[in-house]
């Protein structure tokens, strides 16, 4: 059964990941993580509608986590979350926040047209400059983006996992990786068939944005930190 507002209240600490399906606690990855979520998956979840306010005192929450959730809401909502955050969080505290790219080489087509195939349900098309919109527009001062797509140049600074784990990363995403003999070749025939298309001097980030490659699953990720 999932958890009431009232049990999580209870916890010590208590950390949220907002839209996190089944990403919680007992999994190591998520320590003391409750989800939450319309339908979560897991008995250390809670059932919210996060478009309305998180039933919890002022800053009574040490972490917030959400992983590729805020491109499912309208960027309205995103906005309310980001005071619902603020207000939750005790001074000090952490919202970490994941998002498809679309800025990514292979996404931006799919923003151009406002429309994703492959995600029917992802409602707007977030590059990082939105977010930092949003962000800025929120209580949050302290706005820290760790990764993202700039152009054809993908900017990446250290990650403190223990602030919340995100998998779609360039280390942590299995996509990104080349597995044996197979992988490698498709990979090659890939690269080939970039040079044959685009020329000799394509950009290194273009080659490391196709299948097999590093930079094939990225993510938007950034920390809005409550001021102490």
């Amino acid at each position: 059964m999932p958890l009431t507002w009232s049990e999580v209240s209870t916890h010590q600490p208590i950390r949220l990941n907002l839209g996190g399906s089944g990403d919680c606690d007992p999994n190591p990855l998520y320590p003391h993580y409750v989800a939450v979520d319309l339908e979560p998956r897991d008995d250390h979840g809670v059932a919210h509608d996060l478009s309305q306010p998180i039933p919890l005192p002022d800053a009574s929450v040490e972490r917030v986590l959400s992983e590729h959730f805020l491109e499912h809401v309208p960027p309205a909502v995103v906005a309310a979350i980001f005071a619902e955050c603020h207000r939750v969080l005790v001074p000090g505290g952490v919202a970490r926040f994941a998002v498809p790219d679309y800025d990514h080489p292979k996404n931006r087509k799919f923003r151009a047209r406002g429309h994703d195939p492959g995600h029917l349900d992802h409602v707007w098309f977030p590059i990082a400059a939105d977010l930092c919109e949003l962000a800025e527009a929120s209580p949050f001062t302290d706005i820290r983006f760790h990764q993202h797509w700039d152009g054809d140049a993908f900017i990446e600074a250290p990650i403190d996992d223990s602030l919340g784990h995100v998998k779609r990363t360039p280390d942590n995403d299995p996509r990104n990786r080349c597995v044996g003999a197979g992988q490698f070749l498709a990979r090659l025939a890939r690269d080939v068939g970039v040079v044959l298309r685009h020329g000799p001097f394509v950009p290194r980030t273009h080659f490391l944005a196709q299948r097999y490659h590093r930079l094939r699953m990225t993510s938007i990720v950034f920390d809005l930190v409550k001021g102490e």
